[in-house]
């Protein structure tokens, strides 16, 4: 059995004997390669590699070199040293063997394409690292730099990657867009609006029953006004959102927001009001060396086991705010039982506690605005949203699952009791009426 350097079936197997042949014709200058560095010196030997490999296609059609096997079809017409070849996200010069149709030398459109040279300059060979980079936080005036690593590079001066980055990413998009949402099942629906690249974004996110965390979609407008928020609700339920399930609907506070889930799900939705939100709305409102005071007793209150107890130690809250502020008063009262909805339906510890704000979108846009940071002109709306949109899909791929996702069940299972008690209510009454 013949020994080789390397056991690995798609690999170059190559004997001792021939191992020290190559490096008799390489003649590597190790000293040379330790002080320039040993990436530079693969990348080199890289486009040697790909050089090889285009000339064994061209000695698999012609034969070697200056034979005339008389089976051929084409024959060799010289090298093109002003080639280029993808490598490492640049293109980069190579030398490629020129090969022409053996009955028509004269026929300068005969010339036959190496399938090596095809395969090697392929657009995904430069937009996945191009795309990967600039997600990573690389801008497209630093990419260059990056990429060339001291080496002749082509192809990547900064209009050429931001037109690049943004033909790589719009497939991406445009899959996301159209993305059916029939295929899951949500329990939550969490809207926010949240600011990316000097824009307003209204977002939502939905929380399927086993947990996971989906980025459903987005609407960018001047405010978060209510137009935008039906506009986004209407795309979503096109998309397959059934507007007959039962959801919690967890939201920031935002009227806009909640006036357009209840004009497409029905005016008794179950609507949880970020608590976080509702107390630095107070907060606002209070004098500076009293916020920290306040915090305290607001997150006590909502920390309270049952709906009873929250509601006893938010009046006492509301008394003491009463004898400060007016406007305090009122921020505390506008939608107060909207922040109790968890507590009505009954869940407690990690799922009420993830529950509780709409911190799940901001820290999944922090991420956004990591992915985005140095992409900073845009053009227009279409263009930031793209941008959105593919470091969004980009975030989701790392969520995590729902802490507390083991009471998603219980959930579904409040909503249904409360959606049949109040349609008793309803009936009730109307036969009393």
């Amino acid at each position: 059995m013949r020994k080789s350097s390397t056991s690995d079936k798609n690999g170059v197997k190559v004997t001792a004997k021939q191992r020290e042949q190559l490096l008799d014709v390489l003649k590597p200058n190790i000293k040379a390669i330790v002080k320039e560095g040993v990436d530079q010196y693969i990348g080199n030997g890289k486009e040697f590699i790909l050089e090889l490999l285009m000339h064994a296609e061209a000695r698999e059609l012609c034969g070697r070199w200056n034979s005339r096997p008389q089976n051929r079809e084409l024959q060799r017409w010289g090298v093109e040293k002003k080639s280029t070849a993808l490598i490492d996200g640049a293109k980069r010069k190579v030398e490629r063997p020129r090969l022409r149709a053996l009955r028509s030398v004269n026929d300068q459109s005969k010339e036959v394409e190496l399938e090596t040279y095809k395969a090697m300059n392929r657009t995904e060979l430069l937009d996945g690292p191009l795309v990967a980079a600039i997600l990573s936080g690389v801008s497209a005036h630093k990419y260059a730099q990056i990429v060339s690593r001291g080496l002749e590079a082509k192809g990547i001066k900064r209009s050429a990657i931001s037109r690049r980055s943004i033909a790589a990413t719009k497939p991406t998009v445009e899959q996301f867009r159209k993305r059916r949402l029939d295929q899951f099942d949500f329990v939550v629906l969490i809207f926010d609006g949240v600011n990316v690249g000097k824009r307003q974004n209204v977002v939502c996110i939905g929380v399927t029953i086993d947990g996971r965390k989906h980025v459903l979609g987005m609407r960018t407008g001047a405010t978060e006004n209510e137009i935008v928020c039906r506009d986004l609700i209407r795309e979503l339920i096109d998309r397959g959102l059934s507007t007959s399930n039962e959801y919690l609907f967890l939201v920031d506070g935002s009227s806009a927001l909640i006036n357009a889930i209840r004009a497409k799900f029905g005016p008794d939705v179950a609507i949880q009001r970020c608590q976080e939100h509702k107390i630095r709305d107070i907060q606002a409102y209070v004098p500076v060396k009293l916020r920290g005071e306040f915090r305290d007793k607001l997150q006590a209150a909502y920390n309270e086991k049952t709906e009873k107890k929250a509601l006893k130690r938010l009046d006492l809250i509301r008394l003491e705010l009463s004898l400060i502020s007016e406007n305090a008063v009122n921020a505390l009262a506008e939608g107060l039982q909207e922040t109790l909805t968890l507590h009505r339906l009954g869940i407690t510890g990690l799922l009420r506690k993830s529950l509780r704000t709409t911190n799940i979108i901001e820290s999944a846009f922090s991420s956004v605005r990591r992915y985005m940071g140095n992409v900073s002109n845009f053009k227009d709306e279409a263009q930031i949203e793209l941008w959105i949109v593919r470091s969004a899909v980009e975030t989701e791929r790392h969520f995590r699952t729902l802490r507390g996702s083991r009471q998603l069940r219980k959930l579904r299972t409040a909503l249904e009791l409360r959606k049949a008690e109040m349609n008793s209510r309803r009936e009730g009454g109307n036969h009393h009426a």
